[in-house]
């Protein structure tokens, strides 16, 4: 038993152009096209969800930008944290 459902889904007719043109450069299925931009859809709005809730956490603690984080990796790393300790 295959491990996929056919559905169907309504697009507009530029973009089921693009998608002709990607399938035919690439020689992969429609199904296959689309199913990678779902996927890649998927992971990028799963990443967004969790900037979004990291970034809440940064603020909370005081760190806005950039160059707050590199001060406090640089802090860490004079003060000695996760040096790995050696074995006698």
């Amino acid at each position: 038993m295959r491990n996929v459902k056919a559905i169907s889904v309504t697009l507009p007719n530029e973009l089921l152009k693009e998608i002709d043109e990607v399938q035919k450069k690439e020689m992969k299925s429609c199904s296959a096209v689309i199913t990678e931009a779902v996927r890649q859809y998927l992971q990028l709005n799963k990443f967004r969800n969790l900037q979004k809730e990291l970034s809440a956490i940064a603020r909370a603690k005081g760190i806005f930008t950039e160059e707050d984080v590199n001060s406090l990796v640089n802090e860490s790393r004079r003060a000695g944290y996760g040096k790995k300790k050696s074995r006698s």
